[in-house]
Formats: C-alpha cells, structure tokens, sequence
C-alpha cells in the first residue's frame, strides 16, 4: 500500500456472525472436534459489543420517546 492509499472501514473487531461455528475449522459432522472452543474469547468479546450496541439503541430511542424492543 502507498500513501495514496485509503482504508475506509478499519477492522474493529469480530461479530457473533463472523465467531459462529459454521465457520469453524474443527467443525465436523459430528460436532466439534475439540474440548475447548478456540475462539471463545472472540466470541465474549463479540457478544459484549453486540449487547451494548442494543443497550445504546435502546436509550437513544427511549430519549426520543419510542418504544425499543431488545432481541
């Protein structure tokens, strides 16, 4: 990449969509193949953006005077 280069949408980290285990390398048919999830932090992490994303939703529309239904 040269100076000229522009990254419009910097990686700001992984959704629960992109930590699913239908993605996952170990995923047999049979279920996963190991005994600990190698991604369960990325998946903590994901699940507690996306649960603070609804928390903020939530009170912007409460300020507004709309009715917001989590989940």
């Amino acid at each position: 990449m040269n100076q000229q280069t522009r990254i419009y949408e910097k990686f700001k980290g992984y959704t629960t969509k992109d930590c699913s285990c239908d993605y996952c390398l170990y995923k047999t048919k049979n279920g996963c193949s190991l005994e600990v999830c190698c991604c369960a932090e990325e998946k903590a992490v994901a699940l507690l953006r996306d649960v603070t994303a609804e928390n903020q939703l939530a009170a912007a529309s409460a300020k507004r005077g709309r009715k917001f239904a989590l989940g």
